[in-house]
């Protein structure tokens, strides 16, 4: 759990540094991607009092293993936020779980589908050539004039409708 105890928070505010279990944020299931948390939770933030307004910004990042979406190739990222900005109206004078703010902050930062690179070229879909190492080793004869990126629609011209 990440929690600030407001009664902490002096003049200059309060660093709250630490790690937490990355547990909390539920990737497995959440993401409904196949994913390995590699940490724990690494977090750095600072807390401020505005009158009885708690106000907490910093960075939590955590780094997993996953697969590129195109190429299938294994990869490890940073997921995490760097900007990240909490604030609590009127917060009395005891102790603040921010646990699912900072779980709400990394995920929103799970991209749509995880890639290598942003050039992946991916695999061929009639070979399954790695296509950012190796040419496609598919034996169709392409009509002239069409690019190797779309031979995945030939198929399409042997139909009778």
């Amino acid at each position: 759990m990440i929690r600030i105890n407001t009664a902490d928070i002096g003049p200059d505010g309060l660093e709250v540094n630490g790690t937490e279990d990355a547990a909390f944020l539920e990737l497995d299931s959440a993401g409904g991607f196949p994913c390995e948390v590699l940490d724990e939770v690494q977090y750095d933030l600072h807390a401020s009092l505005a009158g009885r307004d708690l106000l907490v910004t910093g960075s939590a990042k955590v780094r997993i293993r996953t697969q590129c979406a195109l190429c299938l190739k294994d990869i490890t990222l940073p997921l995490g936020s760097d900007k990240i900005c909490i604030f609590r109206e009127k917060v009395p004078d005891e102790i603040v779980d921010i646990t699912d703010d900072i779980r709400e902050e990394i995920l929103l930062q799970v991209p749509e589908r995880f890639k290598c690179s942003e050039n992946c070229r991916g695999l061929c879909p009639g070979c399954g050539a790695d296509l950012n190492t190796e040419p496609c080793r598919c034996k169709k004869k392409r009509e002239k004039g069409t690019s190797s990126e779309n031979h995945t629609w030939d198929a399409l011209n042997g139909l009778d409708l």
